[in-house]
């Protein structure tokens, strides 16, 4: 990597040692020694090697199995005036690895949503190792609504501890819908815990509009604080017309 900077950068290289000695907790007589050492002991070496390409091996496997996951993972349209929309796998393990520290669940507009609709996210969290091994450890949580006019509607979170969590995007604008979307981002030190999201929901809701019988009780209730009204002034009206009529006799 080094070897192909730009020759203007080549100063940059002892700097760039530097840092990945720091990273690892080594020096460069520490390197030096054990480039000598595995020159002579080359099986030793070889070994090492093995183990390498094993971690590849499962490391490719992985990206592929996620791969096949998530093509077999679609999200389907869900009716009712409440659904939940939860198309992903119920628990997620993720680890400050780029591979794994992030994941992002996006539901397309289908003939279900409506305007106004409201959306819940919510979930636990399971930090594997409760003291963070880093003091920037933190899980960000985020739940998106994207509209047809390119506009966003978000709310978002940070948890640093284990627990629960619940994000609500109530009563979104009258818009039309183009997706929602849950979206996880865990930043960790290298080679840090791994944690657990489970019980996952991600719920819509429908804006419910009054009932017939609701806009009948609502009237008749109107109806009556203005009759009842209406009567309190009469009775009123009466005995200041007979405190009147006293006076006058």
């Amino acid at each position: 990597m080094i070897s192909e900077l730009p020759s203007s950068e080549r100063y940059q290289k002892d700097l760039y040692f530097d840092y990945i000695y720091a990273k690892h907790g080594v020096t460069a007589e520490v390197v030096d020694s054990s480039l000598v050492y595995y020159a002579r002991n080359p099986k030793a070496l070889s070994l090492i090697y093995l183990k390498l390409s094993d971690r590849v091996d499962r490391t490719i496997q992985r990206i592929e199995d996620e791969t096949i996951l998530t093509v077999l993972r679609v999200p389907k349209a869900v009716e009712g005036d409440s659904a939940d929309l939860w198309y992903e796998r119920p628990l997620l393990q993720m680890s400050p690895s780029y591979i794994s520290n992030r994941f992002t669940a996006t539901i397309p507009y289908d003939t279900n949503f409506k305007s106004h609709d409201s959306f819940e996210w919510s979930g636990d969290v399971l930090f594997f190792n409760p003291e963070p091994d880093s003091l920037y450890r933190y899980l960000h949580l985020a739940l998106v609504v994207e509209f047809d006019n390119d506009s966003l509607a978000s709310v978002d979170t940070l948890l640093y501890t284990s627990g629960s969590y619940h994000l609500s995007l109530p009563d979104t604008t009258g818009f039309k819908l183009r997706n929602v979307s849950a979206d996880a981002y865990y930043k960790g030190s290298d080679g840090g815990d791994d944690l657990l999201l489970y019980n996952l929901h991600l719920m819509r809701y429908h804006k419910v509009a009054p009932t017939d019988s609701a806009l009948s009780d609502t009237t008749h209730l109107v109806d009556k604080v203005h009759s009842d009204t209406l009567n309190v002034k009469s009775k009123k009206s009466s005995k200041r017309a007979k405190k009147t009529k006293d006076k006058q006799s």
